[in-house]
């Protein structure tokens, strides 16, 4: 999801976008701004300014230069990578203003070209400015030459014929979801039996454990996947609550028979059962809206980029 913030930057600047950011020239220099998820806490807002490789000396003299500058440019951290530098705004009570993020596009401009720092519209691989355009790879952008394009590409198909030939199936993965919820179900009743508490927010751990159970035992990564884990999750929540509920009939002088019967025709017994549902599932769709809407797909993906 893109920001209000960043969409304004595009919008003034003529930039690019991948899915969840913008990116493009500023001033000659190459920047991505971003955000956090919306279930981040705190939110984020990310930018990241290409420099190219630096020497031992530059990377000393940028270092020092933002940390004399941090309070004024208003970034909460930085980190400076091989080819680039990252920062981050905390947004807790306050959102990022518009200034401030040109402040530190403006900062960063006049810093890069007091240290002759070349400025950016090449090809971001081989340093070429021939045959250039802007690329979406894995939802970060980049400039890129017609040869280079291919020959990721290229890469990217091996890498992704590979690992579809490591992978399962649908049936397998979803194995692999039941096999790693059992632990947190069966947490869930002796919590309940044991510590007299009724463990709803054990729904939350069998959410991420089943994901895990899904990748552990390879199961295929496609389209499919993300509601195999989250019907799995459901039925686990379901069967975890009525094994609960059995587990403290018994537990109170009931043969399974009678817990059953009790179950079934108990309106109190019931109505404790669907209120534990209900809190179970709130408890448990902070991970469902994650598996079904925010994850990411692991693909690799590389594309031209679409203008804002």
């Amino acid at each position: 999801m893109i920001f209000p913030k960043a969409k304004k930057i595009a919008e003034d600047l003529g930039w690019y976008k991948t899915e969840d950011g913008v990116f493009g020239l500023y001033k000659g220099y190459f920047f991505n701004v971003s955000d956090a998820s919306l279930i981040s806490n705190p939110q984020y807002k990310f930018v990241t300014v290409t420099s190219g490789n630096l020497t031992e000396e530059q990377r000393l003299q940028i270092n020092t230069e933002l940390v004399t500058n941090k309070k004024r440019l208003k970034f909460t951290s930085f980190e400076i990578g091989d080819t680039d530098i990252f920062f981050r705004f905390a947004e807790s009570f306050i959102y990022t203003k518009l200034k401030t993020v040109y402040s530190l596009f403006d900062f960063l401009v006049d810093l890069f070209k007091k240290l002759n720092i070349p400025e950016q519209y090449k090809c971001h691989s081989c340093g070429t400015n021939q045959k250039v355009n802007y690329y979406n790879l894995n939802d970060n952008g980049i400039l890129l030459c017609d040869t280079c394009f291919h020959e990721k590409n290229n890469k990217f198909y091996e890498i992704e014929k590979l690992r579809i030939s490591k992978e399962k199936n649908y049936l397998t993965g979803f194995l692999g979801a039941v096999i790693f919820s059992i632990p947190g179900i069966i947490l869930w009743v002796l919590s309940a039996v044991y510590l007299g508490r009724i463990a709803s927010a054990m729904a939350l751990i069998i959410a991420f454990s089943a994901f895990i159970g899904y990748g552990f035992l390879k199961g295929r990564e496609g389209t499919f996947k993300k509601y195999i884990i989250f019907l799995t999750n459901i039925a686990s929540v379901i069967m975890a609550n009525v094994m609960t509920v059995f587990a403290l009939l018994m537990k109170e002088g009931s043969t399974l028979k009678q817990a059953i019967l009790e179950f079934q025709t108990n309106e109190t017994v019931k109505e404790v059962f669907y209120v534990n549902i209900i809190i179970s599932f709130i408890l448990g769709l902070v991970a469902w809206i994650w598996i079904l809407f925010l994850r990411k797909d692991e693909k690799l993906m590389i594309k031209r980029a679409d203008t804002f």
